[in-house]
Order: structure tokens, then C-alpha cells, then sequence
């Protein structure tokens, strides 16, 4: 959305931690294009634009954008360094990243969801925002113009091709399930027993499903963020509409230490127990290799998914927009459940 009204973009604050550059101010940036984009590394919205955004980096940067990137967590585990760290270098993003957990340039820039990007003109006023996926074109047409706009003698290059075939002209995109949040402070969950908040309950899951809701079986405890399994062996039920089914999931502190210790106890000889896992399925059956996702292996016709660190898991991956009943076994202890979270679009011609 190109915003007639200028506006001073926001000065980042003096005291934000930078993740791998020296902080960065607007005003020592003056003169160049700068793009600001609000992410979390746990959001399925972010992962699919984050590759626009390193490839408008590295297509621009010569030219003078400079690309900046605001992560703001929406869970507590992503306050970490250590964990934003190891996500850029699986999104390939190393342009600057600023840290900030106390949501202060999300307020100054009156940001409302993940992703979002502002783009600065080389005077530092914004000149356009956008909110959400989509709109990649748009975007790169707004980037191309603020650039001709600080350099006359800049020359526009080529439009960046779609980066996959659901951004294609044509593609169909449907309303999905909405996100579900899996702890108490924002989740829906389906059992009558409802949540016994920072304690452990007992659930039986009943087989009545309700859109919005999840259904959990066996001995939980429900934390604000997140559900982890008490017991030994439980399930976590919902029905859902959407392409792909993601879920943000954490291993536990005795998880941790158990997954740690696993190659110096192999090594030794000793006896090492299994980590916890999670078993995936789909309409009652075992989720098939077609339709897993890109985290998920399948063994003797098991579609499995074990959390090695706070992260969001891509579990299914259907070929269309698709209606199913979708069911998460959980052994042993050790899993933290944040949120699901559903895609829509598919290819033209699907």
C-alpha cells in the first residue's frame, strides 16, 4: 500500500541488540533505500517470505537497499539469540537483524502482525508498507521506484520471477483453518474438562470434533504458551481446512538433556532411552509419504516428527486444499505444543 502521506520512519533505539552487525541507525543510513521487515522465525507467514526478502537483498543491495530485519518473537524461546541465529542461517538472511523482544520498534512503527515490511525512502520518510503475505510484485515495483528516486541514473532490472507456483498469477488461495494456539493463554481447546492452567489433568477425547478446537487424550499439563504431555503416551486431535499443516514445537528441558547425552551414551555402549516422538495421523491412517511434510521422515510406513529444538514443524503437505481429521500421537515425555498453523494457496491448473 503506497502511503501518500509522508512520514518520518521511526530511529531504531539506541540500546537494541543487533544479531550480527554493529546498530544501525536510520539517519548513518540516510541516502540509501532501507527495508524494514518484522519477522519471527517460528511464523509460517515469515518462512514463506523470507526468501523475497533475502533475494530482493541480494538483488539491490549494490544499488542502495539496505535490508533490515526486526525479529519480534511471539514465543518466549524466540527471545534467544542463539535460536534467531541458527534460523537465519537456515533462511540464508545475513543482512542486519535487530532483536526486539520488547515489542519498542514494533510500537514506534504501530506494526500490526508478522510479517510486515516498511519501506524507507533514502530521505526517511515511508513510502509503502505491507502487511502479510502476497504483494511480492507490488513490493519490488515500490523498492525499484524509491531506488530510481535516490539515484536518477539507476537502471530497473528485472522483475524477480515467482518463487514458487502457488505465487503464480492464477494460483487459488481459500480461507484456511485460522492459527491454533495450543497453551491457555490463547488457546481453544474442545474437551469438557477444559484447561487446568499450570497443573496436570486428565483428558479423554471424546471423538466430537468442533472447527477451532483441539482434543487432547491422556495426562497433559497446560502451560500459558504451550501443552506438554505428562504422561506417557497421549494424542492431540483437531479437524481442519488447508494445504499444509505446520506446528511450532519445542523439545522440554529433560528432552534436551536426553537428546544431548544420546551420542556419548551410544559411544560408551550403554543402554540410551528413545526421545520423545511424535507420530502423524491423517483421517485415522497413518499420514502417507505423499502428503508428509518437508520435517517429517516416515519409517516402516510411520510418518514421524521429533522436535530437536524450539522450531516450527512443516507435518503435512497435501497435494490441494483439503478437509481432514488430523491426529498427533505423542510418546514419552518431553514435547512442548505451541500452535498450529495452516496454508492455503495452491497452484493454478490444481
Amino acid at each position: 500500500m503506497l502511503d501518500q502521506q509522508l512520514v518520518r520512519a521511526p530511529e531504531f533505539p539506541p540500546g537494541a541488540r543487533w544479531v550480527n552487525s554493529n546498530a544501525l541507525s536510520l539517519r548513518e543510513l540516510r541516502g540509501k533505500v532501507v527495508l524494514v521487515d518484522f519477522w519471527d522465525y517460528t511464523c509460517v507467514n515469515c518462512a514463506r517470505t523470507l526468501p523475497y526478502v533475502v533475494e530482493w537483498d541480494r538483488k539491490f543491495r549494490a544499488n542502495g537497499l539496505a535490508t533490515i530485519g526486526v525479529h519480534a518473537p511471539e514465543f518466549n524461546f524466540a527471545r534467544e539469540a542463539r535460536q534467531v541465529e541458527r534460523a537465519m542461517d537456515e533462511f540464508g538472511v545475513t543482512y542486519p537483524v535487530v532483536l526486539d523482544n520488547d515489542y519498542a520498534i514494533w510500537q514506534a512503527y504501530s506494526n500490526q502482525g508478522w510479517p510486515s515490511k516498511f519501506l524507507v525512502d533514502s530521505r526517511g520518510y515511508i513510502r509503502y508498507q505491507h502487511l502479510g503475505e502476497g504483494e511480492y510484485l507490488a513490493t519490488e515495483l515500490a523498492i525499484q521506484g524509491a531506488l530510481r528516486e535516490a539515484a536518477p541514473d539507476f537502471r530497473p532490472l528485472p522483475l524477480t520471477i515467482p518463487l514458487r507456483e502457488e505465487d503464480e498469477p492464477g494460483a487459488r488461495c481459500y480461507r484456511p483453518s485460522p492459527e491454533l494456539y495450543c497453551g491457555y493463554a490463547r488457546g481453544e481447546i474442545g474437551n469438557a474438562e477444559g484447561f487446568a492452567e499450570d497443573a496436570v489433568a486428565i483428558y479423554i477425547d471424546r471423538n466430537e470434533r468442533e472447527a477451532g478446537k483441539f482434543y487432547l487424550h491422556g495426562t497433559w499439563r497446560a502451560r500459558d504458551e504451550y501443552l506438554e504431555l505428562a504422561g506417557t503416551h497421549g494424542h492431540i486431535a483437531l479437524h481442519y481446512k488447508a494445504r499444509d499443516v505446520n506446528l511450532v514445537m519445542s523439545p522440554t528441558g529433560d528432552a534436551v538433556e536426553l537428546m544431548l547425552g544420546l551420542q556419548g551414551a551410544q559411544l560408551i555402549g550403554a543402554a540410551a532411552a528413545e526421545p520423545p516422538r511424535v507420530s502423524i495421523y491423517q483421517d485415522g491412517q497413518p499420514l502417507p509419504q505423499t502428503n508428509v511434510g518437508a520435517d517429517v521422515r516416515v519409517v516402516d510406513g510411520e510418518a514421524l516428527v521429533t522436535p530437536a529444538r524450539p522450531r516450527m514443524a512443516r507435518l503435512v503437505s497435501n497435494p490441494d486444499f483439503e478437509e481432514h481429521d488430523l491426529r498427533l500421537e505423542v510418546r514419552g515425555k518431553g514435547v512442548a505444543l505451541f500452535a498450529f498453523t495452516f496454508t492455503t494457496c495452491v497452484a493454478r491448473g490444481r
